[in-house]
């Protein structure tokens, strides 16, 4: 927008394109950012276009992320230039989606878990494998979290003959979520795209190990995955809900039967 279509509201016309300093507090933090604004030489008073208002967002989220140890925008694109990646080749060395690298570049703050991801890829090191989210396969917890899922729903899982239908959909999701929100999932699980939704990967060998399994051996859960249960919990309070949701997914959607579905997926999820 030309300086000659902005108009001071007071009648002046006398603009001057400056950058001031501002101050705001942002979830929480006390921050100060710069911004590119028309000020009138006349009164004082300062014009901002839609453009500058966009960038005036981009800028809160940018000192948000300095003050509390972040990568800004601006360190991801100039860490990726200094090793010649792509934002397709960071996603590959973290195991995030695409999208997530995209959008946090463009201003999106991301959380902590998956800040530390961004800078052990950066450092050098490549993410775990993004078919089991970050972390080794314990059966121990797999049993563990449909334990935890037990007392928030008030609901038996693992009953005998039962071959997971509906306890590995709230599995599935308790992985997704945490993969997506910590960085790591909860089982260390593989998981296939089947006629039936998302499901254990060779689910028929695993399900007895799973029942016979010690629990009392499993990384305990955290408060944050505690916490994830129980969003899963009470968002699909009936077994139906969580497999009809599941099937919603386009984590399953696309992909073709017996398709190993990456933890990369975690960022597309919508039911939750």
């Amino acid at each position: 927008m030309d300086i000659q279509d902005i108009r001071c509201p007071r009648g002046h016309n006398d603009l001057k394109a400056q950058k001031v300093v501002k101050e705001t507090t942002f979830r929480g933090e006390h921050i100060e950012y710069e911004i590119d604004v028309y000020v009138c030489r006349e009164c004082g008073i300062e014009i901002g276009t839609i453009d500058q208002a966009a960038k005036a967002q981009l800028a809160i989220a940018e000192a948000y992320k300095k003050k509390v140890g972040l990568l800004t925008s601006v360190e991801m694109k100039e860490n990726r230039k200094r090793l010649g990646w792509s934002q397709k080749k960071l996603a590959k060395m973290t195991g995030l989606g695409i999208s997530s690298i995209k959008r946090w570049e463009l201003g999106i703050i991301q959380t902590k878990p998956m800040d530390r991801l961004l800078r052990s890829a950066f450092g050098g090191q490549k993410a775990g494998n993004f078919y089991v989210g970050n972390r080794v396969l314990s059966l121990e917890r797999v049993k563990l979290v449909m334990m935890e899922f037990e007392k928030q729903l008030g609901s038996a899982f693992l009953q005998d003959g039962d071959m997971l239908l509906y306890d590995a959909k709230y599995t599935w999701f308790a992985d997704m979520v945490a993969h997506r929100e910590l960085g790591r999932s909860m089982t260390g699980a593989t998981y296939a795209a089947l006629p039936h939704g998302p499901q254990l990967n060779n689910y028929r060998e695993l399900v007895d190990a799973i029942r016979n399994a010690d629990e009392s051996k499993a990384e305990p859960l955290s408060e944050e995955e505690v916490k994830i249960i129980a969003r899963v919990a009470r968002k699909f309070p009936a077994k139906h809900l969580a497999y009809e949701a599941a099937h919603r997914e386009s984590a399953w959607k696309t992909k073709s039967t017996g398709a190993i579905i990456p933890y990369s997926d975690s960022a597309n999820l919508t039911e939750i």
